[in-house]
């Protein structure tokens, strides 16, 4: 299991620290390989003078860390969608006051794989749980923190598929090839309109190609 989360200090001198740090997400299906490119942008905006700290969803806490694991990887066990609904709700309201909120008080950038749109995909369009229900749910899971940049990294199913076919299958990537298909079309859905409050990122060319179009979006934060 890849650690919960990474603090990344600058390698020169650190800049001075702005009075709140920024909150950066990276989401999208699986296989547009958002953990590699969180890793390189905090690893960029270090050079920069910026510390980081990266985060995934479900985790970064104990608790999340348990419901993680009851999530994603305990795949005998059966859950419902709004089981689902509220474990994902759960581990996120106590990473966003016991570690997000902290983090951004003390001028350290946050970038966390995945936040409340995740939910909204995964068990509301493809998982079938009332989409208001949802948004009502994160809206009090997060107390009404919302990232300075959302980005979605999107990719089509069938390269997501590949991409993937190296690892065994998590819960949700394990509910068959149409619960996949379902979850890219939501996300391209829900962030790849004009007036999307989300950044739509193309995903499915070199890892260079995406870090570059990443930091166009997140150099303009600095």
């Amino acid at each position: 299991m890849p650690p919960a989360s990474k603090a990344h200090r600058p390698a020169a001198s650190r800049a001075p620290r702005a009075r709140r740090g920024r909150f950066v997400v990276l989401d999208g299906p699986d296989g547009a390989g958002k953990s590699t490119q969180v890793q390189l942008l905090a690893e960029q905006l270090a050079k920069r003078g910026v510390h980081t700290l990266s985060l995934r969803e479900p985790g970064g806490t104990t608790a999340g860390e348990v419901i993680r694991s009851l999530l994603l990887e305990r795949r005998q066990d059966r859950l419902t969608p709004v089981a689902e609904t509220f474990l994902f709700e759960a581990a996120r309201a106590q990473l966003v006051e016991e570690v997000i909120r902290p983090a951004l008080a003390q001028g350290t950038w946050v970038i966390c794989d995945r936040f409340t749109l995740s939910t909204l995909v995964y068990q509301g369009h493809a998982g079938g749980v009332d989409a208001r229900a949802i948004e009502q749910m994160s809206k009090l899971a997060t107390g009404g923190l919302k990232p300075d940049l959302y980005l979605v990294l999107w990719v089509d199913a069938n390269v997501g598929i590949a991409r993937r076919e190296s690892r065994q299958a998590d819960r949700m990537e394990a509910k068959g090839r149409r619960f996949i298909e379902d979850v890219a079309k939501a996300y391209k859905k829900l962030a790849g309109g004009r007036r999307s409050p989300y950044a739509f990122i193309q995903a499915a060319g070199l890892v260079e190609d995406v870090r570059k179009r990443i930091w166009e979006r997140v150099e303009t934060l600095l």
